[in-house]
């Protein structure tokens, strides 16, 4: 548990091990901000290695999950930590908790699990504020599995790096997309 102040703690467990009422509690925050849209209800994701959320005042107020794995980043092997599902619920939004759990949290990518990349997928809108946090498009194609086979995925992706921001001519999950 990282204490932010008297108020918010940042928790850091490993998904297996999360509370199955707090999973559920989980699942019914990212069904709500994302089980309407179709790349999402059509798409086989991956099971995350690790929860990081931000408790104030005993209530989530915002978290995301952390996918680690091998990936090729142009044909090269490269360890990253994939970033999914950031939700802030709506009574908690505009207060820079988003914000403040990614940056006080971007040591778990880079120092503790030992990462070359961090990396996400998103929507067009919120490009803005992961650039906000050191984040970049990367414009490149990104492959993905899928039971069907080999996927591309047909929206964006940002990455975020230590030291120095590459241009990658193509990506392979290397497994299911987070």
């Amino acid at each position: 548990m990282l204490k932010l102040n008297n108020l918010e703690m940042i928790d850091i467990i490993e998904y297996s091990k999360l509370n199955k009422d707090i999973r559920a509690k989980l699942d019914i925050l990212i069904e709500n901000e994302f089980g309407h849209i179709p790349i999402v209800k059509e798409t086989e994701w991956a099971v995350p290695n690790w929860t990081i959320i931000n408790y104030g005042s005993n209530d989530i107020q915002t978290f995301y999950n952390l996918i680690l794995r091998e990936i090729k980043i142009d044909g090269v092997k490269c360890k990253i930590g994939g970033v999914n599902n950031v939700i802030t619920p709506h009574q908690f939004r505009g207060k820079g908790h988003s914000t403040e759990t990614l940056s006080k949290t971007e040591y778990l990518i880079f120092e503790e699990f030992k990462c070359e990349y961090g990396i996400l997928l998103c929507a067009d809108s919120l490009i803005p504020f992961y650039e906000r946090l050191n984040w970049y498009k990367i414009n490149c194609p990104v492959y993905f599995n899928q039971s069907s086979g080999k996927k591309l995925w047909q929206a964006n992706a940002m990455m975020l790096s230590k030291s120095n921001n590459i241009q990658p001519i193509n990506i392979d999950l290397e497994g299911l997309p987070w």
